[in-house]
Parts: structure tokens; C-alpha cells; sequence
């Protein structure tokens, strides 16, 4: 070896123990490459948070709907519970026996209604038709018929509002079908999920840790006792309702009554809201009887609806899915300002499971405080 090829190689080990004792971006004992990894870590983690954040915001009306099929699984096992405690009525017989009689149900409804609102709706569209006649006819009597032609729009003035007017069909059939969509998503996984409830519990069990497994099956069966609970202070209080609004409708005379108090019954079914959806048949029918018997009727729905949903309904669902009365009106009002209607209608069960959860996973598992018993029983 020459003393050229000595020389080169002493420098080249010069060259790597100085920039072994100078920190730098590649140096893992610098401090600033310390420092640049740390906040490459931070960065990547702030984004994945943003990332499943804003994934979870554009996923959260699926997971809603999702969260809608299983109140209908819940709902579908529970009666059909009720059927296998017969001899020899398999779980996948009894489902679709409840499926059936829902179905037959809904389709006696919608048959018994339908012909009722159209009938109504064109009796009271004949009387309001006579009555602005008469109007016109008045005003012309007094104005001695002198409208001034040039003040009605041509037809080009009028092509804009054709315009809005071709806008609201084309909003009304999307809403219609974004309706029809979230029907049928519930409708598949509810049903799915009631026939097999315990291969898709064992699903979601395997995603978690092995020590934890049998903490979560008991999680998710508390959940679900809860849940069932809430079905039946629902039931009860849908039941409440329509009872209440029958005997009402029928001391007034108002026809139709025990059909109208049915509606009014299953539209309880959606908190606050539906009941007032349910107000208007029930108005249609009184106000071609008389429309003071209309106003007669409006204030006793209303007594009895505010009495229902803001002392009745909070006090059977503390009493069954154990919300307090004040929380299941603040879940109303949180989920519905997050998650849009749908978190509306489906305040009252979210509020339960959550509570449920929290209960077990932070303030028995994490806290250590077992007096509250987690149970939903």
C-alpha cells in the first residue's frame, strides 16, 4: 500500500469522526435530528387524527343508519324470543314470522289510511276551492270588477319562477330517494343482523384484545339489555299516546278517530316531532266538521302531546332505559344540532347506550367505583 492510499484513508476517518461529533439532520445522537423526527411524529399524527376525523364526519349518517338496523334487530329478536319459547320454533322461523306480521301490519295501515287522507284532503280541497269562489266573488262586488289587466306577469316574467318550480320536483324526487335509500339500508342490516345476532356479536368481539373479550361480551350485553328496555318504554309510550288522543278524539266527535289515534301513535315513534306530524290528518278531518271543532282539537293535542313528551315519556324512560328525564331532552337537542334529524330521532337510544357504556368502561373499569351497578335492569 502507497503512502498516498495511507494519507487518503486517514483523511476519509477524519471526515467521518467530525461529522460523527457534529449533530446534524441524520445524526441519531444530534439533538436537532431529535427534534426534526419528533415533530415528523407530531405531524403524521396530527394528521391521521384530522384524517379519521373528517372520515368519521362524512361516514357519521351511515354509522346512524347502521345504528337504526340494529334498534330494528333488537326489535325483530326481542318478539321473536317471545316465539321460539314455543316447542320446535327455530330462531330463523320466528324472525320471519315477526317480519311477516310487521309487514302485514304496515301494509293494513297504509291501506286504511292512504283512502282516508285522500279523501279528506279533496273534501277539504272542494270546500277551501268554494271558499275562495266566494271571496273573489266579494271583492268583485265591492271593487265593481275593475282589475287592472297590465298588472298580471307575461310569460316571460314568468319563466323564472318555472325555473323554481322545476327545482323543487327535481329537490322532492332526490329527498325521495335518499329517503327510500336510508329505508332500505336500515331494512338489510336490521334484518341481517336478526337472523344471525350472535355470529355478527362474535365479529365485533374479535376485533378486540384476547384479555379483553370477555369484559366486551358483557359490555355489549348490558348494551343491548338497555336497548331493549328503551324499545319497551317506546312501546309504552307510543301506546300511551294513542290512547290518550282516541279517547279525545271520539269525546269531541271528530270521525275517524280510533284510525287518526293509530297514526298518531306509531308517528310518536319519532320524539316531539312526530307527534305534530301526526296533528295534521288529524286537523284535515276536524276542519271540514267545523273549524271551530279544528280549534277545539288543536288545543286538547296540545295539552295532551306536551304533557306526553315532557313529563310522561322522560319519566317511563327513566323508569326503563334509566335517562334522567332532563338528559333525554338535552340528548334531544345535542344530537339534533350534530347529527341532523336523524341523531334527532335517534337521541333517546344513543343517550342510552352511551350512558350504559360509560357506566361500565369508565366509571366501573377505569374509576374503580362499582356501587353503580351496570346492569341496565
Amino acid at each position: 500500500m502507497t503512502t498516498g492510499s495511507v494519507n487518503e484513508m486517514d483523511a476519509k476517518r477524519e471526515r467521518e469522526r467530525n461529522a460523527a461529533e457534529q449533530p446534524g439532520l441524520y445524526n441519531s445522537e444530534g439533538g436537532s435530528g431529535k427534534v426534526f423526527r419528533k415533530s415528523l411524529v407530531q405531524a403524521i399524527t396530527i394528521l391521521v387524527v384530522v384524517g379519521l376525523a373528517l372520515l368519521a364526519t362524512a361516514a357519521v349518517y351511515i354509522l346512524l343508519l347502521i345504528f337504526a338496523g340494529i334498534l330494528l334487530a333488537v326489535l325483530l329478536v326481542f318478539f321473536a324470543g317471545q316465539l321460539t319459547r314455543l316447542p320446535a320454533v327455530p330462531h330463523w322461523l320466528a324472525v320471519t314470522v315477526v317480519l311477516v306480521l310487521l309487514m302485514g301490519m304496515l301494509v293494513l295501515v297504509v291501506n286504511l289510511v292512504i283512502p282516508l287522507v285522500v279523501e279528506e284532503s279533496a273534501q277539504l280541497a272542494e270546500q277551501l276551492e268554494k271558499s275562495i269562489q266566494q271571496l273573489a266573488d266579494w271583492v268583485q262586488e265591492y271593487a265593481d270588477g275593475n282589475f287592472p289587466v297590465d298588472d298580471f306577469p307575461t310569460v316571460e316574467e314568468q319563466l323564472p319562477a318555472l325555473g323554481d318550480l322545476w327545482s323543487g320536483v327535481t329537490g322532492i324526487f332526490t329527498t325521495t330517494m335518499d329517503v327510500l335509500t336510508s329505508v332500505a339500508i336500515i331494512l338489510v342490516v336490521g334484518v341481517f343482523i336478526a337472523y344471525s345476532p350472535t355470529m355478527h356479536m362474535q365479529g365485533v368481539l374479535h376485533l378486540v384484545p384476547l384479555g379483553y373479550r370477555a369484559r366486551a361480551a358483557e359490555v355489549m350485553a348490558a348494551v343491548g339489555l338497555t336497548v331493549r328496555w328503551w324499545l319497551l318504554g317506546q312501546l309504552i309510550s307510543m301506546v300511551i299516546l294513542a290512547i290518550s288522543t282516541w279517547i279525545m278524539l271520539a269525546f269531541l266527535g271528530v270521525p275517524q278517530a280510533l284510525i287518526l289515534s293509530l297514526i298518531t301513535g306509531m308517528m310518536t315513534f319519532v320524539p316531539y316531532l312526530g307527534p305534530l306530524i301526526a296533528l295534521i290528518p288529524i286537523l284535515l278531518v276536524a276542519f271540514l266538521e267545523s273549524p271551530r271543532l279544528a280549534l277545539y282539537v288543536f288545543i286538547l293535542y296540545m295539552v295532551i302531546q306536551n304533557v306526553e313528551s315532557n313529563v310522561i315519556m322522560p319519566i317511563v324512560f327513566h323508569r326503563t332505559a334509566q335517562i334522567p328525564p332532563a338528559l333525554g331532552v338535552v340528548s334531544q337537542i345535542l344530537f339534533g344540532s350534530l347529527l341532523g334529524f336523524l341523531g334527532f330521532v335517534l337521541a333517546f337510544p344513543l343517550m342510552a347506550v352511551i350512558l350504559q357504556a360509560v357506566k361500565m368502561i369508565y366509571v366501573q373499569d377505569i374509576l374503580g367505583d362499582q356501587s353503580l351497578n351496570g346492569d341496565a335492569s
